[in-house]
């Protein structure tokens, strides 16, 4: 397996020759050179911090920023942790944050990532570097150094969204010194992934960074397979001292094949419990879903003086997505019926062009002190469906009925997979902001940041303005505990009344959803903790029985998170947390539905990373995963719930610091000891709770991983 060739990420980065000698990392600081006559900038991602202790965040279009200044409640994902766990997908990655679930509205690799029980948008909470980017397609974890999750409301930051949170990936940048990285890794079922990681700086002028990664072979299913192609590339150019341009490029091939399909809940049935979701039969060999993303970006980062900067950047990403996959639809006596659709006309094809340009500045007042921020930010989102005016017959085809207790395997039906596409829908959001970080004193501070946001989407021809806002106050307590208080809202494109509704056309304002944060953030020792404790508001609009489309409910969540992260000795590390969560819909479109909790949404979810490295053996280190679930509603009537479960992850490594004169890194990993079988995600049909129907779609079973990662 060593002779094998590996692959990670993307990025690169240029630095100067004094930063090259200072820097052993993947992820340099923000460092300043001199060479006689010169005065070199030097941009990279700031220091996370330690494995599980995240120092600076990236808070939007402020930056980098000091995590205890940050009146939000914040969980970043580290380089270590995605190595550690061995982790290849978003959705591996959600269940180590507490507050986190995937909605998967056609499976988990194609979900919508959500914080706090909030439904999430496609486009509008995910972000590559601080740009829009499509959530529901493959994510390649490989090329990415870290995940930055803000739970709660963050459109005065990144402009409208969902109150589902943000989801930030920042992609791997150069290392200062040359480096090679070649990986093999196995899956006890024989799927083999090879990777190699190429990185470095020649000159002060230019830095690169360039990924490849092939996997291929079965998965957990009997007869299922997966198959992976990755490249990345990422080039960096000093194009004078103060003036950086980085280039930075990726295509994701992503297979599935054979995995289990969802699972439909129409009114009056009962969810059963979570079967083997090993067993054949439950998805077919021949459907699944092909996801090939295309992303380029370019930015321009400019450093006018010490105290102010410039960012602008332009991301084109374009997602085809291939899905003939199994819907089954259960039918309360113990069988369900299978579907598949034939003709993939369900959204075949997203683009996205984002853009954003900012300046940030810092000064003083007096004795005050601000970081002021001026910037816009915006995407063109274009939906794209095939064309089935060629094919004849229906675009769904029924396969039949079995039992859940003995699945059956069908033959494929005519797939239409490679029909032309027609642009059915574009959506243009942009918004201006304004924001400034203002110091009173050493240790009372406020942040106020506001965007103006212009909608314009074609389907509905719905053009609307409106305002989102951001208000804080930070109080450091002492030097270890800082305390904050924020209130915030983030705005949403309305709907349009339907032609059955007596306002037929109408079209809603802006909707605002509303937050209100108290939090406290600690560091005791070489750990540091945070509580914060949130009230959310999420207006809805249904037609009523007045036959007229308003909005007349909302989602309400209250809800507690408690986090941690860091040593608690010199052998020990920990990261984690716990969140509860009351959500539920208010004044909802069916009256019985009021007052019920939320689809999918567990009242209680914690998550705990153990890992031990051994003194004795130093280069030996263990890893023990406990997560639990709490019971969730499977339907807007709560006339039926999905149980909680708990899964525990083991894992171990062993690396190897002079393996002829390299490093050999060995690690060994097994998710769901327990073999536990859960439904890993469910979904109301509506969020406006005027329909029972749900869908729910099974966790993975037991699986073992093992690689080997050598650095040259």
């Amino acid at each position: 397996m060593l002779n094998k060739v590996s692959t990670a990420a993307l990025a690169c980065l240029a630095v100067s020759p004094l930063a090259m000698a200072q820097s052993q990392s993947d992820s340099t600081s923000t460092q300043k050179s001199q060479k006689p006559d010169e005065h070199w900038v030097v941009y990279g991602q700031q220091q996370q911090g330690d494995d599980y202790r995240a120092k600076r965040v990236d808070l939007g279009p402020f930056g980098s920023t000091d995590l205890k200044k940050v009146p939000y409640s914040v969980t970043v994902l580290s380089q270590h942790l995605l190595q550690s766990q061995q982790i290849t997908s978003l959705n591996d990655a959600l269940k180590f944050m507490p507050s986190t679930q995937m909605e998967a509205r056609g499976g988990l690799n194609v979900g919508r990532p959500q914080s706090r029980g909030m439904e999430g948008s496609v486009v509008d909470n995910s972000h590559l570097d601080g740009l829009n980017v499509v959530a529901t397609t493959a994510q390649p974890i490989e090329l990415i150094d870290h995940i930055t999750v803000i739970n709660g409301l963050t459109g005065a930051l990144y402009g409208p969204a969902s109150p589902a949170g943000d989801f930030n990936y920042t992609a791997k940048r150069p290392t200062a010194q040359y480096r090679t990285v070649l990986s093999s890794r196995v899956t006890a079922k024989g799927a083999l992934t090879e990777s190699a990681d190429f990185g470095g700086s020649p000159s002060q002028y230019f830095g690169y960074r360039l990924n490849v990664l092939h996997e291929n072979g079965n998965g957990y299913v009997p007869g299922s397979t997966e198959k992976r192609k990755l490249a990345g590339w990422a080039f960096n150019f000093n194009l004078t001292p103060k003036l950086q341009l980085q280039l930075d490029g990726s295509y994701y091939d992503f297979q599935h094949w054979g995995y289990p399909g969802g699972f439909g809940i129409s009114a009056g049935v009962a969810l059963p419990k979570a079967p083997d979701p090993s067993r054949k039969g439950y998805g077919q060999s021949w459907a699944g879903q092909e996801l090939k993303t295309t992303t380029n970006s370019a930015k321009l980062l400019y450093q006018l003086n010490d105290n102010w900067q410039f960012e602008g950047g332009y991301l084109h990403q374009q997602a085809d997505r291939t899905l003939p996959g199994i819907s089954n639809s259960l039918n309360g006596d113990g069988t369900y019926t299978s579907t598949v659709r034939v003709t993939n006309a369900a959204a075949s094809r997203f683009s996205i062009d984002s853009n954003m340009a900012k300046w940030i500045g810092q000064f003083a007042t007096g004795a005050v002190t601000h970081k002021l921020v001026v910037g816009t930010t915006g995407y063109d989102w274009g939906i794209y469906k095939a064309d089935t005016s060629s094919v004849s017959g229906a675009s769904t085809v029924t396969l039949g009925t079995s039992s859940l207790d003995d699945p059956r395997l069908y033959s494929s039906p005519q797939l239409y997979t490679d029909l032309p596409l027609e642009k059915a829908s574009s959506t243009r959001v942009q918004s201006g902001m304004l924001g400034d970080t203002i110091g009173w004193t050493d240790r009372l501070s406020t942040l106020l940041v506001a965007s103006y946001s212009h909608f314009n989407l074609s389907s509905s021809n719905y053009k609307k303005d409106g305002l989102s806002s951001t208000v804080s106050v930070i109080y450091q307590l002492t030097p270890a505990i800082s305390t904050y208080a924020t209130h915030a809202d983030t705005l949403e494109s309305g709907g349009a009344a339907s032609s059955s509704a007596d306002n037929a056309g109408t079209l809603l304002d802006p909707i605002r959803s509303r937050q209100s944060e108290l939090g406290m953030k600690a560091t005791v020792g070489n750990l540091d903790t945070g509580l914060a404790v949130f009230h959310i508001t999420r207006p809805m609009a249904y037609t009523g029985d007045d036959n007229v489309y308003k909005v007349q409910g909302l989602q309400r969540n209250n809800g507690l998170e408690l986090s941690l992260g860091g040593a608690i000795s010199e052998q020990l590390k920990i990261f984690g947390g716990a969140t509860w969560l009351d959500a539920r819909l208010k004044d909802a479109a069916v009256a019985s539905n009021d007052d019920k909790q939320v689809v999918g949404v567990p009242r209680f979810q914690s998550n705990l990373l153990f890992e031990y490295d051994f003194a004795a053996l130093p280069g030996l280190a263990a890893t023990t995963n406990l997560h639990y679930t709490g019971k969730r509603a499977a339907n807007s009537s709560n006339s039926t719930w999905a149980a909680g479960y708990r899964t525990v992850d083991m894992g171990a490594s062993y690396r190897f610091n002079h393996f002829y004169g390299k490093q050999l890194t060995l690690r060994f990993n097994v998710t769901n000891l327990t073999d536990e079988h859960y439904w890993a995600s469910l979904f109301a049909g509506s969020i406006t709770g005027s329909s029972d129907s749900a869908s729910a779609f099974l966790g993975a079973p037991r699986q073992f991983v093992l690689s080997a990662t050598l650095t040259l």
